[in-house]
């Protein structure tokens, strides 16, 4: 029974380690949408500065930082891990992901996501 119980814990604390992060944007009439997604325990930077951002929501985003800047670089705002921001036509760049790790990108990589859905 105690090795049944260690396993299920062992499973369960695994499967939250590799859960996914979803960050979704909308454009300003709502038509278009992208969903972004990571795995494991990294942190991502997108940037929005080509791509309409009407709304922002994350959906186990992790932890969200809303930046001005194309490259999440200088001040942030917070979004939590499962709310959403309107009005984001500010946001330039946003990272989400696992907390407490460096962030990687976007690498000159700026593209209209609506136009790769």
């Amino acid at each position: 029974m105690y090795k049944s119980l260690v396993m299920l814990s062992a499973l369960y604390a695994s499967a939250l380690a590799g859960s996914p992060y979803f960050v979704d944007i909308k454009n300003n009439a709502g038509t278009e949408d992208f969903r972004f997604n990571i795995v494991y325990e990294i942190r991502d930077c997108i940037c929005l500065n080509n791509t309409q951002a009407g709304s922002i929501t994350g959906v186990n985003g992790g932890l969200i930082k809303l930046f001005s800047s194309s490259d999440c670089s200088g001040k942030y705002k917070t979004l939590g891990s499962n709310s959403q921001a309107s009005n984001a036509h500010w946001v330039n760049s946003f990272s989400f992901g696992a907390s407490g790790v460096p962030t990687s990108g976007p690498d000159d990589y700026c593209p209209n996501w609506y136009a790769i859905n």
